[in-house]
């Protein structure tokens, strides 16, 4: 891949922002960024991207644009609206990397393949932290031409590319799959933490054992674990996004006539996350799942330093 090549990249929030970071500072793109908010924009500009005034602006320059935004509204609006990435003059290939469902994702392809456009289906996951490290692990699916033109800036991204299938949606699909397994893990662990405190036991004390032991498991990791001792939930992901992604992962579930009643366990841990948006934590970090099951409990798990 030359290090010219025009790469634009549309939504530089908590995620989005990281990897964009992650190829600016890779020097092997010239990158084309947009957001709504034009401090993330200024903010890439300074590590060496070129800041657009629109989402139509980023796909007059660059061949193949890359998507990371919170819904699905915001996708359909980047691509397609009055001043979207579909009526770009240099676009070819659109990659999307949020995640918005299976439905949606190819609902999105088939227009942009009518449009003449490729389009990958890209859902990462790993966190902010995991795009600057490059250690995503990003989900692909979609025409192997398309793959096959995605591939140098996606190994910029990380080397962690795993092809799901042909076909634009299912990469969707593995990543709801994933989620909902990493918000059980969340959830599964911060009760078993709290059981164990309010029964006397130090907090460091379960964490070192469980991670030593057979309990060990993303939701007892060091970045989550931290927040919780020092109560600084913060740097993880909002509780509203991974609380949309349970509830995506039930609505595709049910239109695929799937028995959700097979799934008790997922269901449970499904209601943890619904209270805690109920209880206005939906822009709070899903750390701070933790704090519902404190309430209920009556007890609070700090740090020793706490």
């Amino acid at each position: 891949m030359s290090a010219l090549a025009q790469v634009g990249f549309i939504g530089l929030g908590n995620m989005g922002g990281a990897i964009a970071e992650r190829l600016a500072r890779s020097g092997a793109v010239a990158l084309h960024v947009f957001d709504r908010d034009p401090a993330a924009s200024e903010r890439l500009a300074a590590l060496g991207a070129t800041a657009q005034a629109s989402a139509r602006a980023v796909a007059d320059t660059a061949a193949q644009v890359f998507t990371c935004l919170p819904s699905v509204d915001a996708s359909r609006a980047a691509l397609f609206g009055p001043d979207g990435i579909a009526g770009g003059k240099a676009v070819r290939h659109c990659v999307e990397m949020s995640t918005i469902g299976p439905g949606a994702m190819r609902e999105l392809a088939t227009r942009l393949e009518a449009a003449g456009l490729g389009a990958l289906d890209a859902p990462v996951s790993g966190g902010a932290a995991g795009a600057l490290k490059g250690t995503l692990a990003i989900m692909v699916s979609g025409a192997p031409a398309v793959r096959e033109a995605a591939a140098p800036v996606l190994a910029a991204i990380s080397p962690k590319v795993f092809t799901i299938s042909d076909r634009a949606g299912d990469a969707q699909v593995m990543k709801l799959v994933n989620n909902l397994l990493a918000a059980a893990n969340m959830a599964t662990s911060f009760e078993a933490l709290v059981l164990g405190v309010k029964l006397g036991l130090q907090p460091e004390t379960i964490i070192e054992v469980v991670n030593a032991g057979s309990g060990r498991n993303t939701g007892m990791d060091d970045r989550k674990t931290g927040a919780i001792l020092s109560r600084r939930f913060e740097g993880l992901g909002k509780i509203a996004l991974l609380e949309k992604d349970i509830a995506l992962a039930f609505e595709v579930a049910r239109e695929a006539g799937f028995p959700l009643e097979a799934t008790p366990t997922i269901g449970g841990m499904a209601q943890l996350w619904e209270r805690a948006v109920q209880q206005g934590m939906a822009g709070e970090d899903v750390s701070a799942l933790v704090k519902v099951v404190e309430r209920r409990a009556g007890v609070e798990v700090h740090g020793r330093a706490g």
